[in-house]
């Protein structure tokens, strides 16, 4: 049986964002299913590494230093540990593509020992506004080079598929098109957990069913500010509470900050912060009115998934990775506050069974097809198939 080797995250057990979530669900399932898994897990210098072996997966430990540069450094070191270990025929799988052409001399060697090196692009991270001009291009560099130099490249969305054919001629079938998968969760029977979500929401005078929500980072390209323009709207009924690490040193914190607190209505948006409590974090999603999707860069969203998992009643931003993954499931709006306030009103008005249709369907297409099992069915078929 063929070993697999999954690189590219900042390692297992999951506990900073999406592609650590991935690599988790994923790892551990194959492990269940009896194939050799191993995870490549990032080390800030100095820290020791943890256990050798975590539900049946065995863990790498490479040092990586902090900043930017810990993309090139951490992703080149773990290439290399992977080919200590992996032989002809093994495959070596890396999320995402930041270490672009550093990566070269590793996967020269692993070519040569007949390993088969697999790609998970990650959406088009180049796209995003926050990075600088050089840096935007130094992605679609790496984007590019790296397409090339895969046997295999799994997409999360077929949006992201076509890019790649459309943009570099990246032959088809050397494409799948492999999806996010996330949890049914229908409600929440803990009392102790109940009670702690109750005084949450009450620390903002809150209730169940009164606010909606934004789960994501604090940064431009999630349209975070159309979304709190849009709220700060008089014709807006609902409060918006934003669950979101922030840094108040950032320009674009503060330019929020300064949006809500000139609006004359300061208390319509709460910028909680991040909650890093998975259970409750869970918990005030389901309480939710409705769940804001502004993401426009990338596949299929991690925080999407979920939400659909969980029934959320979704307002999204229009764009072809939201509407593959969504379908019906939702409401959508424009790239304008307009058409945000538009989406806005039109929630508030719709009648329960119609949002509860909306949920239901959110939530069926996480069970026929957003889901861990299938997901992983998919990626033990690839490694059954995939040849040399």
């Amino acid at each position: 049986m063929r070993k697999f080797f999954i690189t590219g995250s900042q390692g297992i057990p999951a506990s900073y964002g999406g592609l650590e979530t991935f690599a988790d669900e994923l790892a551990t399932r194959l492990a269940e299913r009896g194939w050799p898994v191993w995870v490549t897990c990032e080390l800030p210098p100095g820290e020791a590494p943890g256990p050798e072996e975590y539900r049946g997966v065995r863990l790498l430990y490479v040092e990586a230093p902090a900043g930017n540069l810990r993309t090139i450094v951490g992703d080149r070191k773990a290439l290399w540990r992977c080919g200590e270990i992996a032989g002809a025929g093994d495959v070596v799988y890396l999320l995402g593509y930041g270490v672009g052409p550093f990566a070269d001399g590793a996967l020269r060697a692993l070519r040569r020992q007949g390993v088969r090196f697999w790609l998970n692009p990650d959406g088009l991270e180049w796209k995003r506004p926050r990075w600088a001009w050089w840096v935007q291009r130094y992605f679609r560099f790496c984007e590019r080079h790296l397409l090339r130099s895969a046997d295999r490249i799994l997409c999360d969305a077929a949006a992201i598929r076509d890019h790649h054919a459309g943009a570099y001629g990246v032959p088809v079938d050397r494409m799948d098109v492999v999806e996010y998968g996330a949890p049914l969760v229908s409600q929440v029977t803990d009392p102790d957990l109940l009670a702690r979500r109750d005084a949450y929401l009450a620390d903002y005078g809150l209730e169940v069913g009164e606010y909606y929500a934004y789960v994501g980072r604090f940064v431009p390209d999630n349209n975070l500010e159309l979304m709190v323009r849009g709220v700060l709207d008089p014709s807006v009924g609902r409060r918006l509470l934003v669950f979101a690490a922030h840094d108040e040193r950032d320009p674009f914190y503060r330019k929020i900050r300064g949006l809500i607190d000139a609006s004359g209505d300061p208390d319509k948006v709460v910028l909680t912060g991040g909650v890093y409590d998975p259970p409750l974090l869970q918990a005030l999603r389901l309480g939710q009115f409705a769940y804001f999707h502004g993401h426009e860069v990338g596949g299929t969203n991690p925080a999407l998934v979920e939400a659909m998992g969980l029934g959320s009643f979704i307002i999204a931003l229009t764009t072809p990775f939201n509407r593959e993954v969504l379908a019906d499931a939702a409401l959508y709006f424009d790239k304008d506050v307009g058409s945000f306030v538009d989406a806005l009103r039109r929630a508030e008005r719709l009648p329960p069974e119609e949002v509860c249709a909306l949920r239901d369907r959110a939530r069926d297409r996480v069970r026929r097809h957003y889901n861990w099992e299938r997901i992983t069915d998919e990626y033990e078929r690839l490694l059954r198939t995939d040849g040399g």
